[in-house]
């Protein structure tokens, strides 16, 4: 017999002040990972960062509090970077297509609302059979954030290093970016046989902190593409080496050796889609038996009404439907734009919560579902012969922003309803603070990316440009389809090459059983990037093997808290570094000339940069403090 609970009994969940706290936390993670997935291309999650601010900040300044209280802060504080990723891999793309002159703010902000609200609406449905029907489905991430929820006292203990971390990140920022003291930028190239050989380093504790994080494989892997390109394919292709060396590798990299690059990054983008072709088929099984257990009527009220996720998503549509009519210019592009955004969204929606369930949110495959849908609307368009126009091209990325945005959103709301079934939270309340976050972030999202690209220049090859490798992808995937663009087809062709072999040389390592693996997408990107910006990453990549090292007397669980610490350090850092590199755009917008020159030393800029690193090892493995024991009566 089941107990009702009273409203003594029910613990405090959506109160004004976990909203409060979870759009507060979520504002600084939102501008943090918009910036350094612009930056570097690279997005890293949001999720224990969010988890250890919330669970800090709660058990520091708001006495009293519950752990489902922490647990809603979560899920809204994580919401903004879903819409974060999903716009800035494909809406820049209309400006670098030439759809557009400058990203317009109320583009970005409506695809960032419609694609959110309608990733949340179509995990609804689902939700029963995600959180609680599917036990082959882990939700490795959703486990470790309710952990953290549930020790408060940790969350607190790691909230003064996580934010001294912050403080120390947008200092060493701001002495780069704002008053320059730091060179952004370390490097220099020589002679070699008669040909241009570059080196160089960004001075960026962030992408250390985002290698730390991502991983040695992964770093390790752009890092090869980026020696490919810049210690391989510079040399052959600039011819002799004279006058100015450094500008000669920039701009034999610009005009020449990128589109390697592009063309690699292409196969690799092919070849995701055919390698996610089985998660497809598993998730869509998996959605359409969660829509059966629906409809035999084993459900609890325990979500949003199916009434009002029904009238929501049709009044998201015809919102949808128009956005698309003026963004292409044409009733019917329009129309078929929108039906393929419901029927792809639904779909990927559906696999993007199976894929976080089997392998966490970090590696929820956004930008391959994004691809799919591009090359999908593209082939539709065709079909009908609807010729070869700007129009199209604005459609097809249009529709790629929607599934890429909706995606990445489904994927965070599922991992979050995750985690609130195993802190008995209500799923109701989870999803409409999911939605909330959704609407307030669209807001923080959309003017972010229109001043950072406006402030820095998108592509460009100067230091600070903003590569956003994923739209150059995007972009140039659109031109090539209609048929609008100019390349340099002999690179696109080498690189196209350059990604099969990478593709062969994986292949037999992984039915060989090597554990070592030879991922083509990091190696593409890696190829299309500045080398400077790949080498802070693999630098970041080595330091755990630093900690294992220096920890390896102390046992296991030594080893596990220095990593713990460690991340907590670098996720403050590239926290720190991130919202100065957006406060810095402010007055580059304005027209104000920064960085104000004061010191250029490459010797002083290392010197300071591998401190910072060297301290922050040794603050990772240093044991803290002992806890007296306590007991409760």
């Amino acid at each position: 017999m089941r107990t009702r609970r009273t409203a003594a009994t029910v613990p405090r969940e959506l109160t004004a002040r976990s909203v409060a706290l979870g759009l507060g936390v979520g504002m600084a993670l939102t501008a943090a990972i918009t910036y350094l997935a612009l930056y570097s291309g690279v997005a890293i999650s949001a999720a224990i960062p969010a988890a250890v601010l919330c669970t800090g900040i709660m058990r520091v300044a708001m006495r009293g509090a519950t752990v489902l209280e922490n647990n809603l802060a979560q899920t809204i504080a994580s919401s903004g970077e879903a819409l974060a990723v999903g716009i800035v891999f494909t809406m820049p793309a209309l400006v670098l297509a030439g759809v557009r002159d400058d990203l317009s703010y109320w583009e970005i902000t409506l695809v960032c609302a419609f694609g959110g609200i309608l990733g949340v609406l179509f995990v609804i449905p689902l939700r029963r059979t995600l959180t609680l029907g599917s036990p082959e489905l882990p939700f490795p991430e959703s486990t470790a954030a309710a952990k953290i929820a549930r020790a408060g006292s940790d969350g607190a203990r790691s909230l003064a290093p996580m934010a001294l971390a912050v403080l120390a990140g947008a200092l060493f920022k701001a002495l780069v970016s704002v008053v320059q003291v730091i060179s952004g930028t370390v490097e220099a190239a020589v002679r070699v046989a008669g040909r241009v050989v570059y080196g160089g380093v960004d001075m960026s504790l962030a992408l250390v902190g985002v290698g730390v994080i991502v991983g040695l494989e992964y770093s390790a892997s752009m890092v090869l593409g980026s020696v490919l390109s810049w210690l391989v394919a510079i040399p052959l292709v600039a011819g002799p080496a004279r006058g100015d060396l450094v500008g000669l590798a920039w701009d034999t990299w610009s005009t020449q050796v990128r589109y390697i690059g592009l063309g690699a990054m292409i196969v690799a983008a092919l070849w995701s889609v055919v390698e996610t072709r089985q998660v497809i088929g598993k998730g869509l099984r998996w959605a359409f038996a969660g829509l059966r257990q629906k409809a035999d009527g084993r459900t609890r009220q325990d979500d949003v009404s199916p009434r009002g996720t029904a009238i929501a998503v049709a009044v998201t549509a015809v919102c949808t439907f128009l956005l698309m009519r003026v963004a292409t210019g044409s009733d019917l592009v329009g129309l078929v734009s929108t039906v393929v955004v419901l029927v792809l969204v639904f779909v990927f929606t559906s696999v993007s919560g199976y894929t976080v369930g089997l392998i966490g949110n970090s590696n929820n495959p956004s930008s391959a579902f994004a691809i799919c849908a591009l090359l999908i609307t593209a082939l539709g368009f065709m079909a009908l012969q609807l010729g070869r126009d700007a129009g199209l091209t604005a459609g097809v990325l249009f529709v790629a922003a929607f599934v890429c945005t909706a995606s990445a959103t489904a994927g965070d709301t599922a991992q979050h309803l995750k985690t609130g079934a195993l802190l008995g939270a209500s799923p109701r309340r989870q999803q409409i603070a999911q939605l909330a976050g959704v609407v307030v972030f669209t807001f923080v999202v959309a003017p972010i990316v229109v001043l950072l690209v406006q402030a820095y220049g998108l592509g460009t090859d100067q230091a600070d440009a903003l590569q956003a490798p994923q739209a150059v992808l995007f972009a140039n995937l659109a031109d090539m389809v209609f048929g609008t663009g100019a390349f340099p087809y002999p690179m696109l062709w080498t690189g196209a090459v350059a990604a099969v072999v990478i593709i062969a040389a994986d292949t037999v390592l992984r039915r060989t059983g090597r554990s070592t693996r030879l991922y083509v997408m990091p190696v593409a990107i890696g190829m299309y990037l500045p080398l400077s910006l790949t080498v802070p990453m693999l630098a970041g990549a080595l330091l755990p093997g630093v900690l294992r090292r220096l920890t390896r007397r102390r046992g296991a669980r030594a080893l596990e808290a220095a990593n713990d610490r460690s991340t907590l350090l670098w996720s403050g850092l590239i926290t720190g570094e991130a919202l100065v590199g957006v406060g810095a755009a402010v007055p580059r917008w304005l027209g104000v000339d920064v960085p104000l020159v004061l010191l250029t030393s490459p010797i002083l800029s290392l010197a300071v940069f591998c401190l910072v690193i060297v301290t922050v090892v040794h603050l990772s493995q240093r044991e803290g403090p002992r806890r007296a024991r306590t007991s409760r009566t």
